[in-house]
């Protein structure tokens, strides 16, 4: 490989063998060198893993330092923390509850935590939390909530500021409550619970909350703007809303899983594909279970405003598929752009699937880059992948 590109491998379907690409991935390297080289380049990146998931396999493609500090290159262990990405993680256990008859996400969430009857939570429902249609509930835990305490204190006296199942407001409160209910429903603290039902099942064997200490050699070094060291600091909700560290392979067996490539227990997999059924209309963009999707072909200028800081900062017109509090919702489509984005202070990540084509891409990186960067990266690598076709935007 060239430039700063310093590592490729070879992961076989189900397989953690790894074999040398040189003969099954130049074409992949010749497509995804120069554009990964020139996102690092414009936007100070140390480091990046980038998978690019199809059905004949999974290749992983490693590219500079995970420490600028001590040079240490990016492998195909290195942890990177994925920041709101780990809501999918917490958007599947809560599916995986529903499928098993442990949580019903049309129920209000004070039927499963007793501490918020006669809240507003008891017109709220598993499936507001997990598609941001709270009414209102703000993106960040506030700064006077320090403990679960007080945490279940601020849910009580909280009221929604917007029509509950009417607005989308992004929210780490939301996702992280669905988490704790979540756990609830399963009688089990909420990590535990996700490394038993959902990590060892899908094969995770590099995902971690809290990275143990004979891990910590694989854990990337985050930087901020001002291009300094900085690791996520723990925080309430972290594990439910954005604290998952992993590795590209582990992130892409999660996306091997969404499209049908991987053998696991048929509630798993039907839990995974609740995950991606449409629930709510936001614009161009369909809210899945924290998912967010887009009919295909798309243009590039759809994917930037659904990706964007108004559609993360600012309430947002939500329309329902179904009934609200209704399980009519849309089943998962083939012919989509299924995306999330993911950060924390010192990472950004993004995952693309396109399941019609049964494939999808990982893209982790040891800073936090703007959003639009990583989209037009992803966009690039996967219209001349063959993978979409590149269409103008309409106006």
């Amino acid at each position: 490989m060239k430039g700063i590109a310093l590592g490729v491998s070879l992961l076989l379907l189900g397989s953690s063998t790894a074999v040398s690409a040189q003969s099954a991935g130049t074409d992949m390297e010749g497509v995804i060198d120069p554009i990964v080289e020139s996102l690092m380049r414009q936007q100070s990146i140390p480091g990046m893993a980038v998978a690019v998931v199809r059905p004949q396999g999974t290749q992983i493609l490693n590219y500079g330092v995970a420490d600028r500090d001590d040079g240490t290159p990016v492998d195909d262990e290195t942890l990177f923390e994925i920041g709101s990405l780990s809501k999918t993680f917490t958007a599947t256990l809560a599916s995986l509850a529903a499928v098993e008859g442990k949580l019903d996400l049309e129920a209000p969430v004070s039927r499963y935590l007793p501490a918020l009857e006669g809240s507003a939570f008891d017109e709220i429902s598993g499936r507001n939390l997990g598609t941001h249609t709270t009414g209102g509930l703000p993106l960040f835990v506030p700064d006077e909530v320090t403990d679960r305490d007080s945490l279940m204190t601020w849910y009580r006296q909280w009221q929604p500021t917007e029509a509950i199942g009417k607005v989308r407001t992004y929210s780490n409160l939301g996702i992280g409550l669905l988490g704790v209910e979540t756990a609830a429903s399963l009688d089990q603290a909420f990590v535990p619970a996700m490394r038993a039902h959902v990590l060892e099942p899908l094969g995770l064997q590099h995902t971690w909350y809290d990275v143990p200490e004979a891990q910590m050699a694989h854990y990337a070094m985050g930087e901020d703007k001002q291009g300094k060291p900085i690791r996520v600091a723990p925080g309430v909700l972290d594990d439910e809303a954005y604290g998952v560290k992993t590795t590209a392979g582990d992130l892409a067996r999660l996306v091997q899983a969404n499209l049908g490539l991987l053998e696991i227990d048929d509630d798993l997999q039907q839990a995974i594909d609740v995950t991606r059924q449409g629930n709510f209309q936001i614009g161009n963009m369909t809210q899945d279970l924290i998912w967010e999707q887009y009919p295909l072909p798309v243009s590039l200028d759809t994917l930037l405003a659904g990706n964007g800081y108004d559609m993360i900062l600012k309430p947002n017109a939500a329309e329902a598929i179904g009934p609200s509090h209704s399980s009519q919702v849309q089943a998962p489509r083939n012919d989509v752009w299924v995306n999330k984005t993911g950060s924390t202070n010192g990472f950004g990540g993004y995952v693309v699937l396109v399941p019609g084509k049964q494939a999808g891409l990982v893209m982790l990186a040891n800073r936090n880059y703007p959003n639009d960067a990583r989209v037009e990266a992803a966009y690039e690598m996967l219209s001349k992948l063959g993978v979409i076709q590149r269409v103008a935007a309409t106006h």
